[in-house]
């Protein structure tokens, strides 16, 4: 489904982020692409979850090819290191 799809995105942001000395919390932007532009709805179940509060800023579009089984892509921005 597009939030198993969207929370697996996430989780692998997460671990970069983390990996990285950041995290989620850290997130200015992110940029998503859909295969289904219905997934919209379910997408946004996700993210809710991810922010239930303050999330940031976003932009999307739908992804140009149909590529087997896709239906999510993200790319994020994050401010380094911890917060402060």
């Amino acid at each position: 489904t597009i939030q198993e799809q969207t929370r697996q995105a996430m989780q692998n942001v997460q671990a970069i982020l983390e990996a990285a000395g950041s995290s989620t919390d850290r997130i200015v932007n992110v940029l998503f692409l859909l295969a289904i532009p219905e997934d919209f709805g379910g997408l946004n179940e996700e993210w809710a979850r991810w922010f239930p509060t303050n999330p940031p800023a976003r932009s999307g579009a739908k992804f140009p090819l149909a590529v087997p089984n896709f239906r999510i892509s993200l790319s994020v921005i994050a401010e380094a290191g911890a917060a402060a």
